[in-house]
Order: structure tokens, then sequence, then C-alpha cells
């Protein structure tokens, strides 16, 4: 099902001591693009947080905000490396012994030599951090998708609909292509004439090179190719996964077309139909913008 890049998901997940609020945004972007503002204490996580979204989007600009909040991340708890306290007095003493220096090993000195010996300590309210960010995100990016797909669908509808006009305009155009091909042929006729005195002969083989002329004015190949990309477009917005990029570069193959048609006719009827298909193709090519 079709997907749009915009979308906005936020989820909150509690535990015993803490509380993890995920919010999570996204906009157009040609490739996929995220962004992590993660609260300090969360921000080892960073890289399994961004896994998680990889495995569920393709494309878009993310940006995923989390914060923390509760009393485990306002306690602070130190440790004492006793060993290595002790260690550290006896080569300082052994020091001062065989160099003969005065004055006293002072606490200062000591940790002066290395902050080793105090140790902050994980909190045990900490160690289910992991699993509410994960839980808070998962949240979110549900409901990050589910806002996707809501607009994914809305946009798919209005593109059909779109469609569903080009496809009426391809048929008054085969109508209309005796026509053009006539008028093409009358503007090489009298752009011959113009160039010979009196017109141009009976039988003149100019008549023969005129036909040949006319068949390059006819648009029937331009009206078979849009009709299969138009097939090729429906049949993409119904597939599942990121479609936006191969919509996109139909969509280019289908204003090519369109284009040739125009050149080779200036019939007004034609130049209408033309002009209105061009508009309705870029109004499609700006929804397609905002596909996954």
């Amino acid at each position: 099902m079709t997907k749009s890049m915009t979308g906005y998901g936020r989820s909150v997940a509690s535990g015993n001591s803490l509380t993890v609020t995920a919010e999570l945004k996204g906009v157009n972007s040609r490739y996929l693009d995220i962004k992590c503002k993660l609260s300090k204490a969360a921000a080892f996580l960073e890289t399994s947080v961004k896994d998680q979204l990889q495995q569920s989007v393709s494309r878009g600009k993310l940006e995923l905000t989390v914060d923390i909040d509760g009393g485990a991340l306002r306690k602070r708890e130190l440790s004492i490396d006793w060993e290595l306290a002790e260690e550290y007095m006896v080569k300082l003493r052994a020091i001062r012994s065989a160099f003969d220096l005065r004055g006293d090993i002072t606490i200062d000195t000591l940790l002066s030599q290395s902050a080793d010996i105090l140790l902050e300590e994980a909190q045990p309210e900490l160690t289910e951090l992991p699993d509410l960010v994960e839980k808070a995100l998962q949240g979110a990016l549900e409901a990050f998708i589910q806002m996707r797909t809501a607009e994914g669908s809305a946009l798919a509808k209005d593109i059909q609909n779109r469609m569903t006009d080009i496809q009426t305009m391809l048929k008054q155009l085969a109508e209309l292509r005796p026509q053009v091909m006539e008028a093409y042929k009358r503007r090489i006729e009298d752009r011959i004439t113009s160039y010979v005195d009196g017109g141009l002969p009976e039988n003149s083989r100019l008549y023969q090179e005129i036909a040949l002329l006319a068949e390059k004015g006819d648009i029937t190949e331009e009206l078979i190719r849009l009709e299969s990309h138009l097939d090729q477009l429906a049949l993409n917005l119904e597939k599942t996964g990121p479609v936006g990029r191969t919509c996109d570069f139909i969509l280019q193959e289908m204003q090519r077309e369109v284009n040739t048609i125009g050149s080779k006719s200036t019939a007004s009827s034609i130049s209408i139909i033309v002009v209105s298909m061009k508009t309705e193709l870029e109004k499609i090519k700006e929804q397609v913008q905002n596909i996954e």
C-alpha cells in the first residue's frame, strides 16, 4: 500500500522509576535521513534505535526525540576500589621513602593520581532504560506509520482520480487522431506550395513525400505508450514498499509523450487537451514527491 513520507508519532513508556517519551517526525527526502536527539542517559542506544527505524522506513527525513524523566536520573552512587587505593598508597609511600621526600600523602595526592578509585555505579533502576526506550519507540513508530499509510491512501486516491481524467483525454485524442494527421499534412503541403510557383502538379512525387511526412505526424504510438505508462503507474500504486522514485520516472516519460503530441499538432482542439493533460501530470508529480 502506498505510504506518504510525511508523518508524526508519539508514545510514552513508564517503568518503576523512569518515564521515556519518544516523538518521531518525518518529511520528504530523496533518501533516508535519520537524526536522533537522545537524552544523555540514552545516548548509548543511538545505533540500535537507528537500526530499528531503518527496518521500518525506507525513505524520508526522520527526526526522533527521546526524553527521559524519573528519580533514577537524579540519584548518584559511588563505589570505592579499595584494593586499587591501597596499592596506590603503597607505591606512593615507597616513592617517598626511596627519594627521602617530606610531606604527608593526602587524599588529594591519592585522587590526583587516579580517578579510577572512585567509580560511579549504574543504578539498578536504569537497567530498564533500554526496554523502555524500545517500547516507546515502537509505539511512536506504529503511530507514525499509521499516519503515513492514511496519508498515502489519500494521495493514491487523488492520483487515481487524475489518472481517470487523463484516460478520458487519451480517448478524446484518439478520436481526434485523423484530424491531427490531416492538419499535419496540410501544413506540409502549404509550406511546399509556398516554394513552388503555380502549385503542385498532379501525380507529383511530392505528394508521396507529403504522405510520408504526414505519417510522422501520427500520434498513435504516443497514445499507446501513454496507455502503457498509465497501467504501470496504477500497478505501482498498489505495490507494498517504496514506489515513489519509480512513479516519478513513469511521469517523466508520460510528460515526454504529451510534449511530442503537442509538437505534432497545431489544432486548437488538440492543444487544449494537451495543456489539460500537462496540468494533471504536473499535479500528479507534486503528489508523487511525497510518496515513499
